[in-house]
């Protein structure tokens, strides 16, 4: 895993903790995070099948890696994946807002009414 900036980590964990309906800490390290989020998958799993599905579309990571995971490993190495998933796509979409943010115009006369 390559060093994500503080504040790219610290808006992804509000993100997720907002869609995953999960309480987290006001700054959480990476490690916490995908702990928090496998604990909060193996509960959606086990329990709620169709709300976990309901999410991971939500969220927008591919179901071919969610399947593949769900193939090949067993109990928390799952989970802690699927985390990893999650925080990854998040991620993305983060740098990707960053990327393709407009600044603002550069005086008032170009802003709208």
């Amino acid at each position: 895993m390559t060093p994500v900036p503080e504040t790219y980590l610290q808006v992804t964990a509000r993100e997720l903790g907002e869609t995953m309906e999960l309480r987290l800490p006001e700054t959480v390290s990476y490690d916490q995070l995908q702990e928090l989020l496998a604990q909060r998958l193996e509960t959606l799993i086990s329990r709620n099948f169709q709300h976990f599905v309901f999410l991971l579309y939500r969220i927008d990571v591919p179901e071919n890696q969610i399947r593949d995971i769900l193939d090949t490993e067993a109990g928390a190495g799952a989970y802690h994946k699927i985390a990893a998933l999650l925080i990854e796509r998040q991620l993305q979409k983060i740098k990707s807002r960053e990327m393709y943010k407009t600044p603002p115009p550069a005086d008032d006369a170009e802003r709208w009414p």
